[in-house]
């Protein structure tokens, strides 16, 4: 292209066109023309962006070259301009150098997250593994903390739930011959009966546990009129439960006295009767000074959400004031703190693997930035080196910087 041009005018055009003299085969080598595909790979990743932004920078300095001759400061922009090149060639490096402290922060951060992944998995395995045996333990001293009876109401609706349950089965055939009667032979009854009928009698057991208590406290507060009516209702309920569900265990034990009594032994209906009040006034006994005395008053006060009156005074169970709870969790109770730390370090070390990989290349590109605000206005729009990401200013920034360069000048 040059052999038609006279000298001095061709040096002149070579030295305005010297980057086309090697900017192909730097382009070439850059790119791994020919190379394996890992080593072209290599090349792309480590010598791409470098030769881009040294091509670009040669061609820039032809046209801040050429602007020389309508520059007023010439001297100062020719100093500008070296100390360009310079950026330009302390970035390429910084840019090199950044892929191993990329590589090294990396795998420091990797490190430091799998042992936390590691150790918070064997914290909580190990918490996992051991609560049965501190929730043994909490609810071993616990049962002997004054407070809310737990153990009594576990109790009492355990026995409830067996009583109702055998009151269910003595008393499924009875309602299905009633019921039957009104179905005209159709009804078999079935499961969603024996529930209902368990949900009824668990209500009827609880209520004459009920009735007591206020029996109790109506002689213990001396009320003589309601005394007398609530002994009245216990008494009633008394012959219910007697005639209808106890009878019916006494009847069992029917061939047992016969055995023993001889073949003519008969039980009448007032032995009966009288045998199955017997039995349902110790089970009541029994059960009542063992847990019922404890678990009724606190079930009543859950159902009417009221308290209990204490002898000291205040109230027993509800809105009682309770120790600080024990923890269950201790490992990770006790690990929480040190969890904290080492999130903090994660996030610092992942802003640190971002700087890492986000600096270098953008070194490359603002030095060639630089060359265009040098051009334009003779002054540099970015400081570099960029020590981290956060030192890349916002677009708005930037502009804003830019517009007072210029009215400066």
């Amino acid at each position: 292209m040059l052999e038609n041009i006279e000298s001095p005018w061709k040096y002149l055009v070579a030295a305005l066109i010297f980057p086309m003299y090697f900017q192909g085969e730097m382009w070439k080598f850059a790119w791994g023309v020919g190379d394996p595909f890992a080593l072209a790979m290599a090349k792309r990743v480590l010598l791409l962006l470098p030769v881009l932004s040294f091509l670009f920078s040669c061609w820039a300095t032809v046209a801040c070259g050429l602007s020389i001759i309508v520059r007023s400061q010439r001297r100062d922009f020719m100093s500008v301009l070296f100390l360009t090149w310079w950026d330009v060639g302390r970035s390429i490096f910084f840019f090199w150098g950044g892929f191993f402290k990329f590589a090294f922060v990396l795998l420091g951060w990797i490190y430091g997250f799998v042992r936390l992944l590691v150790f918070g998995i064997l914290i909580i395995l190990k918490d996992i593994l051991l609560f049965p045996l501190r929730a043994f333990g909490e609810v071993s001293q616990t049962s002997f903390r004054p407070g809310i009876p737990w153990p009594a109401m576990a109790m009492m609706v355990t026995w409830t739930a067996i009583e109702a349950l055998i009151f269910t089965f003595v008393m499924h055939p009875l309602v299905v011959d009633i019921l039957d009667s009104f179905a005209d032979g159709e009804f078999a009854g079935g499961i969603w009966l024996r529930i209902l009928l368990f949900i009824v009698f668990s209500f009827f057991v609880l209520g004459s546990y009920a009735v007591i208590h206020t029996f109790g406290l109506a002689i213990k507060n001396k009320k003589i009129g309601s005394a007398i009516a609530y002994g009245i209702i216990e008494v009633t309920v008394a012959a219910v439960e007697s005639v209808l569900f106890y009878r019916e265990f006494v009847d069992a034990l029917v061939p047992w006295f016969a055995q023993y009594a001889g073949k003519d032994f008969e039980l009448g209906m007032g032995a009966t009767l009288f045998t199955a009040f017997a039995i349902w006034f110790s089970i009541r006994c029994m059960t009542w000074f063992l847990f019922g005395a404890s678990a009724i008053p606190m079930l009543l006060a859950m159902i009417q959400r009221t308290g209990v009156d204490t002898k000291e005074g205040g109230r027993w169970g509800l809105g009682q004031s309770q120790k600080k709870d024990s923890q269950m969790l201790v490992f990770i109770d006790s690990s929480l703190d040190h969890f904290r730390k080492e999130m903090d370090w994660v996030h610092t070390k992942a802003e640190e693997v971002l700087s890492a990989f986000l600096v270098p290349p953008s070194q490359i590109l603002a030095s060639c930035i630089n060359f265009c605000t040098l051009f334009l206005s003779g002054n540099h729009l970015f400081s570099l080196p960029f020590r981290s990401y956060k030192d890349i200013l916002d677009t708005r920034d930037l502009i804003e910087k830019n517009r007072k360069s210029m009215q400066r000048d």
